[in-house]
C-alpha cells in the first residue's frame, strides 16, 4: 500500500480501524475522472461485477506500473470465496454514502477535540467495512551542534519547518481500498506559527465505480491564540450511471507541537 515517505524528519502515526456495516459503500473517496480506465487500457467494471473481472481491472493497472494495485490483487486474491462476494457487494453499493460520510464526520470531529498526541478516532456501524484514519506530523532535520556556534546560525536554529497530515482510509474486509489525504506545511518559532507554505492533497481509489476529483488546497494561519496553520480542500465524488454524489471538506490543522486536529466533513 501506499504510505508517506518521510525523510530526515521525526513522523508520528496513529492508525485506528473501526468496523462499519457491509453495506455502507460511500467508497467513492477518491480517483480523479477517467484514472480507473487510464491504467493499460483495461475497461473498469461496473457497479456490479465478478471476482475474475475485478482481478484483470487490478492488475491492468499494476502492468502499467501501479504498484499499490497489485498488492490489493494479492490481498483481494487470498480472500475466500464468500469474502470476495461480500467485498465486491460492498464496493458496488452507492446506496448508503450519506450514512458512511456521516460516521467519518463524527470521527473528525472527535479527531480534532483530541491532543496534538492523539490524533485518532473510530465509528463502528456494523461488519466487513472499516473507516480508518491515520495522522502523521514531522519536522526537518535540526542543524548540527557545530553548525550553530554563531549566533546567526543559532537564531535561524529557533526556526523550524514542519508539516501535519490527516488521511481518511476506506477498508473493506481488511483491504485498503480508498484513500484521502490533506497536508499542511509551516514554519514555525518557539510556540508561533510563522508561516504557511502550499498544502497538498493526494489520494489513490480501487473502487471503480466511482470517480473523485477535488478543489485547489488552500492554507492560511489562524488567528491566536489558536496559531495554527491550516489547509484544506473540497472532494467531489461520483458514481457511475447517475448513481449518486457526494462533497466533503477535508482540513487538518498544526502548529508548534505538529499535528492538532482534522477531518472529512
Amino acid at each position: 500500500m501506499l504510505s508517506l515517505k518521510v525523510s530526515n524528519r521525526k513522523s508520528v502515526r496513529a492508525g485506528i480501524t473501526g468496523v462499519v456495516a457491509a453495506t455502507v459503500a460511500g467508497l467513492a473517496l477518491v480517483a480523479l475522472p477517467g484514472q480507473a480506465s487510464a491504467a493499460g487500457g483495461v475497461e473498469p467494471p461496473g457497479p456490479t461485477t465478478t471476482a475474475e473481472n475485478y482481478i484483470a481491472y487490478l492488475e491492468g493497472r499494476a502492468l502499467a506500473g501501479d504498484a499499490e494495485a497489485a498488492d490489493i490483487a494479492t490481498q483481494f486474491k487470498a480472500l475466500n470465496f464468500m469474502d470476495q462476494f461480500r467485498f465486491l457487494t460492498v464496493i458496488s453499493d452507492s446506496n448508503t454514502t450519506q450514512a458512511y460520510t456521516q460516521a467519518v464526520s463524527e470521527m473528525g470531529d472527535e479527531a480534532a477535540d483530541m491532543p496534538p498526541t492523539e490524533g485518532s478516532s473510530t465509528k463502528v456501524l456494523g461488519a466487513g467495512h472499516a473507516v480508518e484514519t491515520v495522522t502523521e506530523t514531522g519536522e526537518a532535520a535540526p542543524l548540527a551542534p557545530q553548525a550553530q556556534k554563531s549566533t546567526v546560525m543559532a537564531a535561524a536554529a529557533s526556526y523550524r519547518d514542519m508539516w501535519a497530515s490527516y488521511t481518511v482510509y476506506d477498508t473493506v474486509f481488511g483491504i485498503r481500498v480508498t484513500k484521502v489525504t490533506i497536508r499542511t506545511n509551516y514554519q514555525v518559532n518557539g510556540t508561533d506559527t510563522t508561516k504557511v507554505y502550499p498544502g497538498s492533497a493526494s489520494h489513490y481509489n480501487y473502487v471503480p465505480a466511482a470517480s473523485f476529483s477535488n478543489s485547489p488546497v488552500k492554507e492560511w494561519i489562524s488567528s491566536p491564540p489558536a496559531d495554527n496553520a491550516q489547509s484544506e480542500t473540497v472532494w467531489t465524488a461520483t458514481w457511475k450511471g447517475g448513481l449518486g454524489s457526494w462533497s466533503a471538506r477535508e482540513r487538518v490543522w498544526g502548529d508548534y507541537r505538529g499535528f492538532v486536529g482534522g477531518y472529512l466533513k
